[in-house]
């Protein structure tokens, strides 16, 4: 079962949570824009935008596990 984040929608977090360099807290809104796998930077990004329009790429070694994507749960 591939679990992944849908662009354009808004998630908010259940928990406290860090993607590579990016901290989220519990209760933010932020849309998921874009991300996966970049075998330039042999990483991966994941790009959001926060309720206020802040722009954050996050970027991880590894690919997020289920758990960490069920952290956010979709607002619609």
């Amino acid at each position: 079962m591939d679990i992944s984040f849908i662009p354009g929608v808004t998630y908010r977090l259940t928990e406290d949570t860090m993607i590579g360099n990016c901290a989220f807290c519990i209760g933010d809104a932020v849309t998921f824009s874009s991300g996966g796998y970049s075998p330039y930077d042999d990483c991966y990004i994941y790009n959001f935008v926060t309720a206020t329009g802040e722009k954050r790429m996050c970027v991880s070694q590894r690919a997020l596990t289920a758990d960490q994507i069920g952290k956010f749960r979709s607002d619609s």
